[in-house]
């Protein structure tokens, strides 16, 4: 990690967040503690995006997490899959559909609405394009309004991985905390 995390934060609003944190996760998160210490405002935005994520749109929670994840994977963010790893556990989904992701064997196991995404998702990843062919498949099984959804939820993760990858903050093993509950 190229910062040191702060254990102790200042001011009220931050030691709220740490106590969330702590009740939400089983411990204070790495980017809080790197990240949202030294900039609260960020963590104003992050809940902003949280709320969307959660509770403003209509993707169900399982593709949430997988869009989530697939980008995560996709970039390389240890954090980031281990988080949505543990809202999978949390949620009673599974993790199993998420980690076979990494495994291209397996990748006819996903529905055809999962491998619209996922194609999307690596293909962006990969060019920060997106091909015809590609958002053809997005339309065919998606409204207009999850797609703009599915690329938001992108987008947003794309947030999240430029700040913790280059901090080089890795998994808090939250799967793991989650599966211990």
């Amino acid at each position: 990690m190229r910062l040191e995390p702060i254990k102790k934060p200042s001011g009220i609003f931050l030691k709220i967040a740490y106590f969330v944190s702590k009740q939400q996760f089983g411990k204070v998160l790495t980017p809080m503690k790197v990240i949202y210490a030294r900039k609260p405002q960020l963590l104003n935005f992050a809940m902003k995006i949280a709320k969307f994520e959660d509770k403003q749109n209509s993707l169900s929670t399982d593709l949430r997490i997988f869009i989530k994840y697939a980008a995560a994977a996709q970039n390389g963010c240890l954090f980031c899959t281990d988080i949505a790893l543990a809202k999978a556990v949390k949620e009673k989904i599974g993790t199993e559909k998420f980690t076979a992701l990494l495994d291209e064997t397996k990748h006819d196991s996903f529905t055809e609405k999962e491998r619209a995404v996922f194609n999307f998702i690596r293909e962006y990843a990969e060019t920060k394009k997106t091909s015809d062919e590609v958002f053809k498949a997005l339309q065919k099984n998606f409204s207009e309004t999850e797609i703009v959804e599915i690329l938001a939820l992108n987008a947003f993760e794309q947030f999240y991985n430029a700040m913790t990858i280059p901090l080089q903050i890795e998994s808090d093993e939250l799967e793991k905390l989650a599966a211990e509950k």
